[in-house]
């Protein structure tokens, strides 16, 4: 049997679909790279969406993206919609008025499988949010 390689995990894109006082709706992409020669199954990819403003962390959101099949050489983008309706938001909204911005970040691992081979495989990534995004998602401006 070949040698299997570890697939590649990343998170493509979040876009902020709505934004109201009391909840956050996000779409959270990840793509995940099959480069080997069999399929592979996606168990799950949990995830935290954190906040950061001045020096406080707030998780504000999670999220799976559940089981999912991925084809030998190929690769699949998952998205995952997620929505936060807890009172740290007001917290992190505060910031993001008195700031103008905030980071967002997006931390979680890959559980995947191919025949004998089990892989947890790690992503992060941080994100600024600012107030124009905000008001885009908040007026309608930011849908597709």
């Amino acid at each position: 049997m070949p040698f299997l390689h570890e697939p590649e995990v990343s998170l493509e894109e979040v876009r902020l679909r709505s934004l109201s006082i009391s909840s956050l709706e996000l779409d959270v992409a990840i793509r995940v790279k099959n480069k080997n020669p069999l399929g592979v199954t996606v168990q799950e990819v949990p995830f935290k969406v954190l906040c950061r403003d001045c020096a406080t962390v707030r998780q504000i959101a999670t999220g799976n993206t559940g089981r999912v099949t991925i084809k030998a050489n190929d690769s699949t983008l998952i998205t995952v919609p997620v929505r936060s309706d807890n009172a740290i938001l007001l917290a992190a909204l505060a910031a993001l008025a008195a700031q103008g911005s905030v980071q967002v970040t997006i931390k979680g691992k890959a559980v995947i499988d191919a025949l004998l081979f089990h892989w947890s495989v790690p992503f992060e990534k941080i994100l600024p949010v600012t107030m124009d995004q905000v008001v885009k998602a908040a007026t309608g401006e930011g849908k597709k």
